[in-house]
């Protein structure tokens, strides 16, 4: 992700604010992989996505990596993810995964959670 243009992660796309992700843990969805934990909330407004990672899940470099392949996986797969907000919380089955498995395990994830979010 170097440049500029349409391969940049736009500031619209990332939760932010505190309040966005308490909305989230406390109303959205929880969907368990082997490579991250999902909290989903469906919402109209558009995608967006937001990461935690512990400081027990590695050093600072190692964390940071993975925030960027998850950010990566996020911003290829945009176009086949329901409108939602999403956090991820990576788990250390995860650290070795490429960008695209990433980025279909997080569809599968999403639209599985958004799916069972409807029906609810």
């Amino acid at each position: 992700m170097s440049g500029g243009g349409e391969s940049r992660f736009p500031p619209t796309m990332r939760l932010k604010r505190r309040n966005d992700f308490r909305r989230v843990y406390q109303d959205g969805v929880v969907w368990k992989g082997r490579a991250f934990t999902l909290h989903v909330l469906a919402r109209p407004e558009g995608k967006r996505i937001g990461i935690t990672i512990p400081r027990a899940w590695g050093i600072a470099v190692e964390r940071n990596r993975m925030k960027r392949k998850l950010r990566e996986a996020f911003r290829q797969s945009v176009g086949l993810l329901p409108e939602a907000d999403v956090i991820v919380r990576p788990s250390a089955a995860g650290r070795n995964e490429s960008v695209g498995k990433l980025g279909r395990m997080l569809v599968d994830g999403v639209c599985e959670a958004v799916g069972r979010e409807v029906s609810e």
